[in-house]
Order: structure tokens, then C-alpha cells, then sequence
């Protein structure tokens, strides 16, 4: 296949520094190589990140960290993203925080339209608007901004209409939901199994039962938005919002295993990484472990 790889140096969406210097380290660590060992990779380098002080995080809104600079960055990620898929290529971003999936799900959108599939691994559901959010930080917004739900300069990246349907949105792995999210989920009627269920039906049960339903609604496009923190912390401690009872490396295998199978996986995030937090270089190891993993797979 051919790769495009895009850093997304970003800390702005969670604001906890470190997690933006992931793509420089992953970078680093070989993960180009790894890559090219089975596909054709270019690598687009990074988003430019403009810089601001902490003490202006709420300039632009008081209830949304770093807004202006979030929208600039991903306004960018998204055109990038684009291009990569018009170019015949499979864009894998590098982050950084969940913030950057705004930017990613607005290019896929915007290339494939309607039939797009989003497969969301991730502890937490990122569904929290400007006026849910406990905490201001826009990387917990993402999904809810790209199904039309939010403040407007977040809904509105690279166009106005929404991004994703929400009936074809897949959740995996969630434990640590708002009450605002669960309102949405539930009135929303989005695709989710918890931690709880995947434990309860086994990660194959479950894999088989969400590519069913997305047969059932004949898609053909799979945008995949991986947060490590999906994971055990005992595998990834290097991550800035750590929720225990989380997905075993195996678990994760099998989940993804399941995803690649399709053929249609288009789109790649890989998001949250934050190796100022790593302990006895664990994190890094596993992320290695699963871009490997996700390149053998890939087909």
C-alpha cells in the first residue's frame, strides 16, 4: 500500500506538554522503516504548530482551551489528509492528542462523502461539547464535533456540514464516560461495546459483531482512531489520561486484526502517546509493537 505518514505535533486538545513530542519520537524509534519494510511511505513531516502561552489558553474562549490554535492546526491536518487520499494514498497521522481526529475525520469526510465508517478505540468516548466538557480540554470533543455537535468553529473545519453519520460510528473499548456523552450515545443510538462488553463476549465475538454491522450498512471506508489509552495502563503508562481495567495487548490484537481483515481501513490516527510520562520505555515499546502490528496487517 501507499502510506502517507503526518506528525501532528499537538498538546493544545489535552494540555498536558510531552504528548506532542510523540511523532518526533516515534520518528526516532524506526517506525518509518517498519513501515517501509511492507508499504511505499512518504513522509509529509508535521503540522506547524503555532505557539502560545499557557497563560492565554483561554483567550479565545473561556470554556475551551487553546481554540484558535486548535482549529489553525487541524484546518491544516485536514487539508493534508485530503490530499493524501486524492493522491492515492492511506494517510497515517502521528500524534499528539485526540484533538487532531477533528482535522483527519474532516479530510476523510470530504474525500469519501457519506460511506465512511469510524472505528474509535479509545477509554473514553471524546463526545463532550464546550457545554459538557468538566474540563475544557478539546481533545474530548472530537467525535461529537465531527456528528454536527458543538461549538461551530469545531463542527465547521474544512466545511460546514457534519463530518459522520452517527450510525456509522463504532466505539471500542470505553470506561470512563460523561453523562453528557452517555445522553448522546444512547439518543444517538451510536454503535458502542465497553470494556465490560468486550470482556463479557470475548475481543473475536465482539469484532465479528461490529463488522456485521457494518456490512449490514454497506460500508466501504473505515477511517481507524486508535488512542493507546484503549489499552491496560499496565502496557502504556506513558499516556495522559490512563483509565484502569483496559484492553490487553492480545485483546487489541484481536480487535484490529478484525479491522484490517475488511481491506477498508483508509485512514489511520494514532493518538496520545506521551513518552515524558513513559516508564522504563514500556509505552514506547508497545507503540512500536502496534504500528508493526498495523503495518503487517494492512493490505
Amino acid at each position: 500500500m501507499n502510506i502517507s505518514i503526518i506528525g501532528m505535533p499537538l498538546f493544545y486538545g489535552c494540555d498536558r506538554p510531552g504528548v506532542d513530542q510523540g511523532p518526533k519520537i516515534l520518528r526516532e524509534n524506526k517506525v518509518i522503516d517498519i513501515l517501509e519494510r511492507k508499504h511505499n511511505v512518504i513522509d509529509l513531516g508535521d503540522i506547524s504548530v503555532p505557539f502560545l502561552d499557557a497563560k492565554e489558553k483561554f483567550f479565545t474562549n473561556p470554556k475551551m482551551k487553546y481554540l484558535n490554535e486548535v482549529i489553525e492546526c487541524n484546518t491544516s491536518l485536514a487539508e493534508k489528509v485530503y490530499l493524501a487520499l486524492n493522491n492515492g494514498t492511506i494517510p497515517f497521522i502521528l500524534g499528539g492528542d485526540h484533538s487532531l481526529a477533528l482535522g483527519s475525520l474532516a479530510g476523510a469526510s470530504k474525500y469519501f462523502n457519506d460511506d465512511l465508517a469510524v472505528v474509535w478505540i479509545d477509554a473514553h468516548g471524546d463526545l463532550n461539547t464546550h457545554e459538557t466538557s468538566p474540563s475544557g480540554n478539546i481533545h474530548g470533543m472530537p467525535l461529537a464535533a465531527s456528528i454536527g455537535f458543538g461549538y461551530e468553529s469545531l463542527t465547521s473545519i474544512l466545511f460546514k456540514k457534519r463530518k459522520v453519520n452517527p450510525e456509522n460510528i463504532f466505539l471500542l473499548g470505553c470506561r470512563d464516560l460523561d453523562s453528557g456523552e452517555i445522553k448522546l450515545i444512547n439518543d444517538l443510538e451510536i454503535n458502542m461495546w465497553t470494556i465490560e462488553d468486550i470482556k463479557n463476549k470475548g475481543a473475536k465475538a465482539t469484532i465479528e459483531e461490529l463488522l456485521e454491522r457494518m456490512n449490514n450498512r454497506h460500508l466501504n471506508n473505515i477511517h481507524l482512531s486508535y488512542d493507546i489509552d484503549c489499552l491496560d495502563p499496565s502496557y502504556v503508562p506513558g499516556t495522559g489520561t490512563p483509565v484502569n481495567n483496559g484492553l490487553t495487548f492480545e485483546e487489541s490484537q484481536v480487535l484490529l486484526h478484525g479491522i484490517f481483515s475488511t481491506s477498508h481501513v483508509k485512514c489511520i490516527d494514532f493518538v496520545e502517546y506521551n513518552p515524558t510520562l513513559d516508564k522504563d520505555n514500556k509505552t514506547k515499546e508497545t507503540c512500536i509493537q502496534l504500528i508493526s502490528l498495523m503495518s503487517e496487517e494492512l493490505h
